[in-house]
């Protein structure tokens, strides 16, 4: 077998031996919640690391008692097929993600990406917010101009919240003209900020279709999220929507942000009480 060089930086080390970690740990947890195992039912899980030599893998495995792990070295030829099928897969991952007409996420890896955030917000005790973007008389412009100057607008609007949000926001197509953003670490001023600024910017936009010029605006309702709390994903979605439709019965093309934040709730049997004490 071809002998490759090891070129593993210590973070990636370190980032391997914690993924394996987890690993095992969430497959101890699993088999002491289940007490019934099926001895013939068996899974073999693959990960490929570019760079690491058996030789590493073995100095690895002994350090960290990985024996349970069973490594194969792999020669250019399989390793090219490998490569090639995990680039499949994962190019089929991120069809099943995305939506077709825009590339944003579609509404259900959305909603996945919502949950991790939530949990996220649990483990920190930080803040979220959760923007409903919705696209004002958009019937009118499918009726005007026809539905393919309607799909170069809701491209147009999602090329706008790709390119103006921060890498770690995620933005959404979760209905025909319907859009949501998720802005992690944004308190309401924050999020109101961002997407007045994007009001704006859109509502500014001329969008070229047919040797016709169409502007169009759209109108937002934002949820923000802060500390612990029980609230899941569609109590955001529940308060970020009744915030649109208040800025649609206000007359569009504006925001509008909840006044009744998801607030912090304490868990009281955790917390420590204070006696009073009187001297006598």
């Amino acid at each position: 077998m071809q002998k490759r060089q090891h070129n593993l930086c210590p973070e990636s080390l370190e980032n391997l031996t914690a993924e394996l970690d987890k690993l095992r740990q969430l497959i101890l947890t699993h088999a002491q919640s289940d007490p019934v195992i099926q001895v013939d039912q068996q899974l073999a899980l693959t990960r490929l690391i570019p760079g690491l030599t058996m030789e590493d893998w073995n100095n690895l495995s002994e350090k960290y008692g990985f024996s349970e792990w069973f490594a194969l070295d792999l020669d250019n030829s399989t390793y090219f097929n490998i490569a090639n099928l995990q680039r499949v897969i994962n190019d089929l991952t991120h069809k099943s993600e995305r939506d077709a007409l825009t590339g944003l996420y579609n509404k259900q890896a959305f909603e996945h990406k919502l949950s991790m955030e939530l949990q996220r917000v649990e483990r920190s005790n930080g803040q979220l917010s959760l923007a409903m973007i919705d696209l004002d008389d958009f019937k009118s412009i499918n009726d005007t101009f026809g539905h393919s100057c309607g799909d170069e607008v809701i491209r147009t609007l999602a090329d706008m919240l790709d390119a103006s949000t921060r890498g770690y926001d995620h933005a959404a197509r979760v209905g025909g003209e319907e859009f949501a953003l998720l802005l992690p670490g944004a308190g309401p001023l924050r999020a109101k900020a961002l997407m007045d600024r994007l009001c704006s910017m859109f509502a500014d936009t001329l969008i070229k279709c047919k040797g016709a010029t169409i502007q169009c605006t759209f109108s937002a309702g934002v949820a923000s999220l802060k500390g612990r709390n029980k609230a899941k994903g569609q109590d955001l979605f529940d308060v970020a929507d009744k915030a649109l439709y208040r800025a649609k019965n206000a007359g569009k093309n504006q925001v509008h942000v909840t006044r009744q934040l998801i607030e912090f709730e304490y868990d009281r049997s955790t917390m420590v009480q204070t006696i009073p004490f009187f001297r006598i």
